[in-house]
């Protein structure tokens, strides 16, 4: 049996846990930018507050009944996504850290186990001790898992959090309720076309032959169909190093002023170049774009991007914002209002295993140390607390709304490096 422990509403609970006056009021998390809204509680839900909803058109709902704001806070919900998947990790010896709020626990070899009591403790010790609520879902396969989770947070008072799919009466049961586009897999577009065909449930799949199922899904669709009948296809994954490495901004007010623009490339390259540096990678390769918004046909449009070859990989801030640089100076352009920009960072390989161009000057070993220094004062004292000369003032994506409890327990507190991912 496999479960999936995931956090219930995970931002909007990291932020009760941290002022735990928020409990049963109105809550929503908003993007980078303070531009929309990522993360909602229940009560937010109910009064029409959509994912992805634009703050300016939902601001007079949001004062209306006294919706609570918050800027996003992507380090100390890692923080927070630690300590879950810390005790979490204690209660089977094979984990995967699925996503920020989710994780997946083997419990194969568990035969004589009450698993529903078992995932109880697990759920009231999480509870207990970093204040976040969780949903468990237990099944014999990872899609079936998810389905399980799916239905132990849509009924809580009734389930209590945890809910196991152990028979073929209840897969069967659960299969009909589900909509076609919520199997872990398939999603709204794909749904949509599948819905065109008769298939609304999950359960429909199995009325239409392997060769049906091939031509709309490939060979994932029959390992996916065979998941949701109880044939183990998915085990658990290791995640491997990143390939590629972006940092992208949509800003909330648009850009026009050159300098201003170069520093949120050169802050996005230096954000690049830390990640690589947690990871032991260094790049070969540096892209950067910039685009205008598109959506504003009222204003004159424009989108550019360039990559550079570096002349050796490299992890350094400072080569990579001098060469992101580079291509800024290369691609923009007067009289334009910028909405969006990013740098990627690809071509990796790892910091041992460097090979230097003989005829160019090679200033790795000499930036490493600054570096090393850099990464170990940002993680002590907060995020770009530490940065680039040319990185003049406060950051032009400032978070506004950042609570008093949040700037409190950053006081007392050191956050950890990342160890997720989106999904």
């Amino acid at each position: 049996m496999f479960a999936l422990l995931d956090c219930n509403n995970f931002f909007v609970s990291c932020e009760r846990a941290l002022n735990p006056a928020l409990e049963n009021k109105p809550v929503v998390v908003l993007s980078n930018n303070d531009g929309c809204v990522v993360s909602r509680s229940n009560e937010a839900k109910n009064l029409g507050v959509p994912m992805g909803a634009p703050v300016f058109k939902y601001r007079d709902l949001f004062n209306l009944h006294q919706v609570e704001c918050f800027s996003a806070k992507f380090e100390y919900y890692n923080f927070k996504s630690q300590q879950v998947s810390a005790i979490a990790r204690q209660y089977s010896p094979n984990y995967e850290i699925y996503s920020i709020d989710e994780l997946f626990l083997d419990f194969h070899g568990f035969k004589y186990f009450d698993l529903e009591e078992y995932s109880q403790n697990i759920k009231q010790r999480i509870l207990l001790e970093t204040n976040m609520p969780v949903s468990i879902g237990i099944a014999p396969t990872k899609t079936l898992a998810k389905l399980a989770n799916r239905i132990a947070k849509k009924y809580p008072e009734k389930l209590n959090g945890v809910y196991i799919l152990d028979s073929p009466d209840k897969i069967e049961k659960a299969l009909k309720w589900l909509d076609i586009e919520d199997v872990w897999g398939i999603g709204r577009r794909l749904g949509v076309k599948m819905r065109d065909y008769g298939v609304n449930k999950a359960f429909d799949l199995f009325q239409k032959p392997e060769i049906w199922i091939r031509k709309m899904m490939g060979i994932n669709g029959v390992r996916m169909l065979n998941e949701l009948k109880g044939i183990k296809q998915l085990e658990l994954d290791t995640p491997a190093k990143k390939q590629s490495i972006a940092t992208t901004r949509s800003f909330m007010d648009m850009i026009s002023e050159k300098e201003i623009l170069r520093e949120r490339i050169e802050t996005f390259s230096f954000s690049c170049a830390e990640k690589l540096r947690k990871q032991a990678s260094c790049c070969k390769m540096i892209t950067v774009f910039v685009r205008t918004n598109r959506f504003r046909k009222d204003l004159p449009e424009y989108r550019n991007g360039l990559s550079l070859v570096l002349p050796n990989p490299s992890s350094s801030s400072i080569v990579l914002a001098k060469a992101a640089n580079v291509i800024f100076d290369a691609i923009y352009k007067e009289g334009f209002q910028y909405k969006k920009a990013g740098v990627i960072v690809s071509d990796f390989v790892p910091e041992d295993e460097r090979l230097i161009n003989l005829f160019e000057k090679d200033v790795e070993e000499k930036h490493l140390p600054i570096m090393k220094t850099m990464d170990f004062l940002n993680k002590k004292y907060g995020k770009d607390k530490i940065r680039l000369a040319s990185q003049n003032g406060n950051p032009t994506y400032e978070r506004k709304l950042l609570s008093a409890e949040y700037e409190e327990f950053l006081k007392h507190n050191t956050l950890p490096e990342a160890n997720f991912r989106f999904h």
